[in-house]
């Protein structure tokens, strides 16, 4: 991550550490994941060769890394080991010389939540005699409040989303395949800084956008549609994710009145955002506007998930979660209504817990925009 130092890194270790003592585990053991870019500043897509960083409550790390990586790696100045292995050798050796170093360290394994199954097998044989659990006992605690870099980075790629979306809707949408609408979205944030976008951009047109998890198709928009915009991008690492609903022309009587009902919920929800509230509250906030003004049946999804390094991390804004919200949590507030075979609507904001309340991550207009 831009800017972040190896100080920083090893403090976050140190933390890692404190983690497992609480928790009494006597190691963790990461992927390539944004745990790994958290802890070592280190990032690629995981893949079929083993590439592990191991963490024990005492001692050094240990990234276990293919040989084609180890420049890389080293660019970088982890702290602690290197061990590498190349290609038509047995990575599992290396393991069972680290689990041998482990000695006396007695406690549970934690070990990444997305760690491939395969690298987990790996792990396990070496570690035969100890018991398992998820790392994220440990990382969600650590990750969830920002720090004022990891928030600068976050509206950075909220300023580049709200960019875009006006560069996408500069010219008309009629005609256009929902693909080719994602791409203009994804252009744009590319030619405002962003480093990638944050997941597969969905646009979702008229019976389309009452599917709340629709991707972009082949279906042309057409007049009269209603069309929901959901995308995001990268700066250093972290994301943004907004949503917005326009209309093609004139949408459908309806429309303008359920996508009045997400906005008041939405608003809802933002202020209830505090310290010491529960995430629960926020989601509840946001369902009870949408009860009431009768389309609560379609609110079929949670108000909204953490974000970070991962577009979907903790805290979840759920019912059932009890969590209280933290100075510097990071989330969204994404309510939304969906109309079966008609069409849907969201409205969707990053955003921080401050002082005052929820501080907004992305600030495009949320009206029901009508564009040609």
């Amino acid at each position: 991550m831009s800017g972040t130092t190896g100080a920083t890194y090893r403090e976050r270790i140190d933390a890692v550490r404190t983690g497992l003592e609480a928790c009494g585990a006597a190691v963790a053991v990461f992927g390539l994941s944004s745990n790994l870019r958290y802890l070592a500043g280190f990032t690629d897509e995981p893949g079929e060769r083993l590439f592990l960083l191991i963490v024990p409550i005492s001692g050094e790390p240990t990234m276990v890394v293919p040989a084609l990586y180890l420049d890389q790696v080293q660019a970088h100045q982890p702290s602690g080991a290197i061990r590498s292995w190349a290609d038509g050798e047995d990575p599992t050796d290396i393991l069972r010389d680290i689990a041998a170093g482990l000695g006396r360290c007695t406690g549970r394994v934690l070990v990444d939540d997305t760690l491939w199954a395969g690298h987990l097998l790996a792990v396990q044989d070496a570690l035969a005699d100890r018991t398992f659990g998820l790392a994220s006992d440990v990382m969600n605690p650590l990750r969830m409040c920002k720090a004022s870099d990891e928030i600068a980075a976050m509206r950075r790629a909220g300023e580049i989303a709200d960019l875009a979306l006006e560069d996408a809707l500069a010219e008309p949408i009629a005609g256009c395949t929902e693909i080719q609408l994602a791409g203009r979205l994804e252009a744009a944030m590319l030619d405002h800084g962003a480093a990638g976008i944050a997941f597969e951009t969905l646009v979702a047109s008229g019976p389309n956008s009452s599917l709340p998890h629709y991707r972009a198709g082949k279906r042309r928009i057409e007049d009269g549609d209603v069309v929901i915009l959901d995308y995001g991008c990268r700066v250093d690492g972290y994301c943004s994710d907004i949503s917005r609903t326009v209309a093609c022309g004139e949408p459908p009587n309806e429309a303008d009145r359920v996508h009045d009902a997400v906005r008041r919920a939405q608003w809802a929800a933002r202020e209830r955002v505090g310290i010491g509230v529960r995430a629960e509250e926020v989601d509840a906030a946001a369902r009870e506007v949408l009860t009431t003004a009768g389309y609560g049946e379609q609110f079929v999804h949670r108000t909204g998930h953490g974000i970070g390094l991962d577009v979907h991390e903790s805290p979840y804004i759920v019912g059932g979660n009890g969590e209280m919200l933290q100075e510097g949590m990071a989330f969204s507030i994404e309510p939304g209504a969906y109309l079966p075979g008609a069409f849907g609507v969201r409205i969707e904001d990053v955003v921080v817990v401050g002082a005052g309340g929820a501080v907004p991550m992305t600030e495009a207009p949320q009206d029901m925009r009508r564009v040609a």
